[in-house]
């Protein structure tokens, strides 16, 4: 059964100054949107509970404690779908330690794929679930930041100053 097709529950949390959107399915989390709605049009049938309920796998207070720099892994199950590709991708950015960052090239050689850093730029947007799977600690090989998917640039600023990777006072 496609995630689409599934009984989906949703909440929404403002952390940080952003607006966060949860969904969850019965077996994990399986998006997160920051100051967006996009996942309200990917999941058509879906159900509003609150932020304390478990089918949210106390996701909403790890999201607290990592905005308060007092979480630097999540502990959450996934219920993720993609392509062979992002999988593999999205399994190795789980392996960026909290702090760091590396580039889309550097991500490329780790799952033994040198020339594909474009392909892994499409499958890091694509990541369905930001700031847990850590997407915002990838940036480019000239040291820009890049984009964001999760939010958009300034979204990934912040992410980055929270963990100490940059200072925005060089910006």
């Amino acid at each position: 059964m496609k995630l689409s097709d599934q009984k989906i529950f949703y909440t929404s949390l403002k952390i940080g100054g952003n607006s966060i959107t949860l969904y969850s399915s019965p077996t994990g989390i399986c998006r997160i949107d920051l100051n967006s709605k996009y996942g309200s049009k990917l999941f058509p049938k879906k159900s509003k509970l609150p932020p304390t309920d478990q089918i949210f796998f106390g996701l909403p207070e790890q999201l607290k404690k990592y905005f308060d720099a007092e979480l630097k892994m999540f502990k959450v199950p996934l219920d993720i779908h993609g392509t062979t590709f992002q999988l593999q991708v999205w399994n190795e950015l789980m392996n960026i330690p909290f702090g760091e960052v590396v580039t889309y090239k550097n991500i490329a050689v780790r799952i033994k794929n040198e020339k594909s850093f474009r392909a892994v730029g499409n499958a890091v947007g694509a990541n369905p679930v930001p700031i847990v799977i850590p997407c915002h600690r990838v940036i480019k090989t000239s040291g820009a930041l890049g984009g964001f998917s999760g939010g958009g640039p300034k979204v990934k600023e912040r992410l980055l100053e929270l963990e100490g990777c940059v200072s925005l006072e060089l910006f």
